[in-house]
């Protein structure tokens, strides 16, 4: 009972004065952030024999030669006026919209499409990154939170499709033993509604003592694919998964350890299981954005239990864990981002850590914890536990947060980028 990853339902509702984490709404960062910085980001290139004037053409490559997508940018030159189409498809829209289209290719997560896209977007026009998930979650948003339509997944046990689905865990570094250990909480999953789709692995999302409630999946599929179902409720409901006995008695909890998707709480096992007592623990995936209400009705559900941050080793990540032991206190975190400090508000009490630091060990430092708090991050030159069992460590220079290592990627692609148009500039 498990889930993780982010989903995102296209539709032609913006809600343009939703403000997401920076309390900044779409149309005030719309001038700050192009089209062609998103698609570049992408690694969508300059068709400059298709001239540069009212209008750009961009290709996205495949590296062997191949186009894989040619889009068409008008107004090249106001951020804000921005438009685009496919030349494929026709598809069209504008800035919000291709964040929309290309949610799952970026390193983020949110509890809806829009609070992705606004993160996204804050992130492109340079805006401090505000981490509250309460302030003015439920105004507004009306039909962005669909209900689940159970008839449009259906499930088959993944026990019946065990080869299909070790073509896609292995691809993860996953192995059969563990796939099978917790093949009773996963299934293989068809969108009825995509009717040429493959089938997924869907982990399903229960609400905590509610364990025959399908609350939504958790979905992952070939080449990478990851999403959630449609309706899939992601503020108080979970994947769990652990012992049955275990499950259905909370009592017998004692360890409840927290990772971002399935696939690192399965990872996360498969790297510590010699030190770790399946009989008395459960595996938990918020799919890849941390609710309270995911923590708080989870932890009254296993009351005897600790709470394990084994989140990912990035500065979201390391947020996670540090809101996720302030919740264990009853306490609620508001987080900003400002350069390389994060300011911290709670309760009416103020300070800052630098963002190198953030983790729940220098939280501790400030506030008193709760003792139900334990923390087992992946190794500090790894970004989560899947690159753990995947044998994937960071580059050789080990960047230990997301800030840095994005920080090191621009100027690397900026410096490409560059590099490449001068090239192209001295051929024509």
């Amino acid at each position: 009972m498990f889930y993780a990853s982010c989903f995102y339902k296209q539709t032609n509702y913006k809600p343009s004065n939703y403000k997401p984490m920076s309390y900044v709404s779409f149309q005030e960062m719309k001038p700050r952030v192009g089209i062609d910085d998103v698609a570049f980001s992408l690694g969508y290139k300059l068709n400059r024999q298709a001239g540069v004037g009212r209008y750009i053409e961009l290709i996205l490559p495949d590296g062997k030669g191949e186009k894989l997508d040619t889009i068409v940018i008008s107004h090249p030159q106001e951020k804000e006026r921005q438009k685009y189409f496919h030349r494929n498809s026709g598809k069209r829209g504008d800035v919000v919209d291709f964040i929309g289209e290309n949610l799952g290719r970026f390193n983020i997560y949110g509890r809806n499409q829009w609070e992705v896209i606004g993160k996204v977007m804050a992130d492109f026009a340079n805006m401090p990154l505000v981490d509250n998930h309460d302030r003015g979650y439920n105004s507004g948003l009306g039909s962005l939170n669909p209900v689940l339509n159970p008839k449009r997944y259906t499930a088959q046990p993944l026990s019946r499709n065990m080869d299909y689905a070790m073509g896609i865990f292995e691809e993860r570094g996953i192995s059969r033993e563990t796939v099978q250990l917790f093949e009773r909480h996963i299934a293989i999953v068809t969108d009825q509604k995509n009717k040429n789709g493959l089938p997924m692995i869907g982990f399903p999302y229960r609400e905590p003592g509610f364990s025959s409630d399908l609350a939504g999946y958790e979905l992952r599929g070939d080449r990478g694919f990851k999403g959630k179902a449609a309706g899939t409720n992601s503020t108080t409901a979970v994947w769990t998964a652990g012992i049955h006995s275990a499950l259905n008695n909370p009592q017998m909890v004692r360890h409840v350890f927290f990772a971002e998707s399935a696939y690192d709480a399965m990872a996360f096992y498969q790297a510590n299981q010699g030190k770790i007592d399946l009989t008395h623990s459960a595996f938990v995936s918020v799919g890849g954005a941390l609710s309270n209400g995911q923590v708080s009705g989870l932890m009254r559900h296993y009351n005897m239990a600790k709470a394990v941050d084994c989140f990912d080793n990035d500065l979201p990540g390391r947020i996670y864990g540090m809101r996720m032991a302030a919740l264990l206190d009853g306490k609620r975190l508001t987080i900003t981002q400002n350069g390389d400090m994060l300011g911290i508000e709670t309760e009416g009490k103020k300070f800052e850590i630098p963002v190198g630091k953030a983790s729940v060990e220098e939280l501790a430092k400030h506030m008193k914890l709760s003792d139900r708090i334990e923390v087992r991050k992946p190794p500090v030159n790894y970004k989560d536990w899947n690159d753990v069992v995947r044998g994937m460590p960071l580059e050789a220079l080990q960047l230990k947060t997301k800030f840095q290592r994005d920080e090191n990627l621009a100027r690397i692609r900026t410096e490409l980028r560059e590099r490449n148009e001068c090239r192209s500039s001295f051929k024509m």
